[in-house]
């Protein structure tokens, strides 16, 4: 029983762990896991203006806009990531380039924390936190308002708040994406040369022939060679 109890701890404890796996920072809407996953919200940032403008705080009072990667403006607000509107006055909240993923322990939620480039008139800081919850469906913005002196939370919930597969392109997949895209070049471009410069025909028409003609007996060649471990094939002369 004993042992039961340590294994389950031992489990739960490593799945605690990997549940908060640092997401490394990519942009300010873009982050990365060792395995390379990503949490990716560029998909719902829009170029001008807000991805979600002027929501209601769960205390009825105030409005919060905010969009991911792009900096926007909204009356006194500029260069903002995060815009706060409180009798009819505006306030940045937090701006893009001060973007920084965590992780909550307490909600157990990845987080994407912004810091205004204004202050209170008590000198604080003006820091928001965004809380990013995985789930299926339409894109929900809700703003929890102001916890306190200066403090904001917020929650998004949506598909991008998961982490995913990243979908861009490696080096070695545009390398591939290269070549097959120049096949056909080089054998529409080969044949026409062969053609109408060479006055070629028949098989000579297709480009660098002889290499094509003796490739499978090199390929043969080399096979052999690394069967017989780089010695070659002789005979002996009996005494």
């Amino acid at each position: 029983m004993k042992s039961l109890v340590i294994l389950l701890t031992l489990l739960n404890t490593l799945f605690y762990i990997s549940a908060q796996s640092t997401c490394k920072k990519v942009n300010s809407c873009k982050c990365k896991f060792d395995n390379g996953d990503v949490i990716d919200l560029s998909p719902v940032a829009k170029s001008d203006g807000a991805a979600f403008n002027d929501v209601l705080d769960s205390s009825g009072l105030d409005t919060f806009s905010w969009n991911p990667c792009t900096s926007f403006s909204e009356g006194a607000c500029t260069n903002a990531a995060v815009c706060q509107t409180h009798a009819d006055l505006q306030y940045n909240c937090g701006t893009q380039e001060s973007a920084v993923f965590g992780y909550d322990d307490t909600e157990q939620v990845y987080t994407l924390t912004y810091q205004a480039d204004t202050v209170t008139k008590s000198n604080d800081l003006r820091i928001t936190t965004l809380f990013l919850f995985c789930q299926q469906g339409p894109d929900v913005f809700e703003p929890t308002g102001e916890t306190g002196q200066a403090t904001y939370n917020l929650s998004f919930k949506s598909k991008y708040s998961c982490p995913r597969s990243d979908a861009g392109l490696s080096a070695g997949t545009i390398l591939i994406i290269i070549f097959v895209a120049m096949i056909p070049v080089y054998l529409i471009g080969g044949v026409l040369f062969q053609v109408f410069v060479r006055k070629n025909s028949g098989m000579k028409v297709i480009p660098n022939y002889n290499f094509w003609v003796g490739l499978p007996g090199l390929i043969k060649d080399g096979m052999l060679f690394i069967i017989r471990g780089g010695r070659k094939k002789g005979t002996y002369n009996s005494i």
